[in-house]
């Protein structure tokens, strides 16, 4: 990570004196075009893709009904419905595509003004961030996807309708779960960022263990369907991440109190 963030730092940090106002807003400015080209770009690039991100999503639904001999039907209910879901799939993946390219420009424009702690904070924070929120997507649809939409179909099956749903309320459903779980698992790293910046000790995460644990089940309740298993499926791993913050979190400052004893020896 040391090596990494000395490889990143001059592309960031190319600037030692203070700019006047006109050119900082000139640099916003500059900042801002690239990220709207890059949005343009890689919506575009996302066109071709649409059938497959389509078929991508209803995977789950169709392996499940398959297995379980379930009868469905995606609908559409007015003529341009259709396409304004392949817009959505399409908008949606090009944001995603380009997210990385867009916190790179705008980290461009912010390093310049902070401290190198702040700088190495950032940029661990930044790619630490994306392998959850990666995790939380790819935990959501192997694992708790199928299981929502098994869930989904025993309750049609229970009250014996045939689950005839339309494609946007589908679709809606699935990137809400995989959005929800992929911001859910970027809480216990800000609390991690918190515990470096010294806004939060391990003494008061340890002492809000319960207080935390309801908020983690009212984050899951918000974030997925109404039932417990799903819920559970999110509620079980965030509280695990958040031990792990207080391990580390712990385990840096144990570090931090050997250097600071070594250095007064």
């Amino acid at each position: 990570m040391k090596t990494l963030f000395k490889k990143l730092t001059p592309h960031f940090a190319d600037r030692d004196r203070e700019l006047p106002f006109l050119e900082h807003l000139e640099e916003f400015r500059t900042m801002l075009i690239r990220c709207i080209l890059t949005l343009v770009i890689a919506t575009a690039v996302c066109i071709p893709l649409a059938k497959p991100l389509l078929n991508w999503m209803q995977a789950p639904l169709m392996k499940v009904a398959e297995q379980n001999h379930y009868t469905f039907e995606l609908i559409t209910t007015s003529p341009v419905e259709g396409f304004l879901q392949v817009v959505k799939v399409v908008f949606a993946t090009g944001i995603l595509l380009s997210l990385p390219l867009m916190i790179y420009f705008i980290a461009r424009f912010v390093m310049p003004g902070l401290k190198p702690k702040e700088q190495k904070m950032l940029v661990t924070g930044g790619l630490a961030g994306a392998v959850l929120f990666a995790v939380g997507v790819t935990m959501c649809y192997i694992i708790t996807l199928p299981v929502a939409v098994k869930i989904m179909f025993y309750f049609n099956d229970y009250l014996g309708t045939t689950a005839n749903w339309k494609i946007d309320a589908y679709l809606g459903f699935v990137m809400h779960l995989l959005i929800g779980f992929g911001l859910a698992f970027e809480l216990p790293l800000i609390l991690l960022m918190l515990g470096r910046m010294g806004i939060v000790s391990v003494a008061q995460l340890c002492k809000f263990r319960r207080h935390v644990m309801v908020g983690i089940l009212i984050v899951a309740m918000v974030l997925t369907p109404p039932d417990v298993i799903t819920q559970l499926q999110m509620a079980i791993p965030l509280y695990l991440l958040y031990e792990l913050c207080i391990l580390i979190l712990r385990l840096t400052q144990r570090r931090a109190r050997k250097e600071k004893k070594g250095t007064e020896e």
